[in-house]
């Protein structure tokens, strides 16, 4: 919290902004229960519509924030776990959900084994340049201010890691949204379309640097290890086979993409 409370001071030195702990009690961090707390300040708000423009506006903000985190990191906040990162430990929840869930879990099982093998044979040799991102990314964490400006909301999820997981964090939850029908968000039935290449230009007009070239090329497999992250997990957190099953239409919907997301 310390840590974070450091970063946010620093960002409020540059163009992104961010909600500023204010005391209570007399003090900046107070304790609950066993925990300890913090208050931020309310900053009035609006939640952008997921619309065109929106989600090309996020993008734009998304750069700007990446290139603000750049340039005032420090390594002080510790690294959260990152239970995305190997693919081992993808396998052993993949094993664990198996074991909690029982035999009719097997056939979705079995679509978690393959997608993870196909994920992991194009991961081999992709260099991915790491950097400090914001680790939730959407709308509702980046939202307007009556000035049209915009402000970014929980940074608990800040790390340093592939710059790449923020981008397709923020793609892939854009399918919360059904009013946006389009390649980034299978399953939708009707709405606006959304070329992803926009939505890329507009993070590469403001961020730092552009995509590399193993970057485009992994981009399907990031969007797809997202949703087969929560499918293969779905053992731990709870015995409902159907999410898994959602949540593994969705990874594969992404990942049959593959050719066009990473031209």
């Amino acid at each position: 919290m310390a840590g974070l409370r450091r970063l946010r001071e620093r960002l409020q030195r540059t163009q992104v902004r961010v909600a500023r702990p204010i005391q209570m009690f007399g003090s900046d961090l107070v304790r609950v229960a066993d925990r300890w707390a913090e208050l931020e300040e309310f900053i009035g708000h609006v939640k952008p519509p997921a619309t065109q423009d929106s989600y090309v506006r996020l993008f734009e903000e998304l750069g700007r924030l990446h290139a603000a985190l750049k340039a005032v990191w420090e390594p002080s906040p510790p690294e959260p776990l990152d239970d995305h990162k190997t693919f081992g430990q993808l396998r052993y929840s993949v094993g664990f959900t198996r074991r909690r869930l029982g035999p009719r879990s097997e056939p979705v099982v079995r679509r978690m084994r393959q997608l993870t093998g196909e994920l992991s044979e194009l991961r081999k040799g992709v260099e991915l340049p790491f950097a400090p991102i914001h680790g939730d990314y959407r709308l509702g964490n980046a939202v307007e201010l009556s000035d049209g400006s915009w402000v970014t909301l929980d940074l608990d999820f800040v790390r340093v890691r592939e710059r790449l997981y923020d981008i397709a964090g923020a793609l892939s939850l854009m399918r919360d949204f059904p009013g946006i029908a389009t390649s980034l968000n299978p399953g939708a039935q009707s709405g606006e379309w959304l070329d992803p290449r926009r939505l890329l230009d507009a993070y590469e007009s403001t961020a730092p640097e552009p995509l590399t070239r193993d970057e485009h090329r992994w981009l399907p497999g990031a969007l797809a290890l997202i949703p087969l992250h929560w499918a293969a997990t779905a053992g731990l957190v709870g015995n409902n086979i159907h999410e898994a099953e959602s949540a593994m239409t969705a990874a594969e919907a992404w990942w049959s993409r593959r050719a066009e997301l990473s031209s």
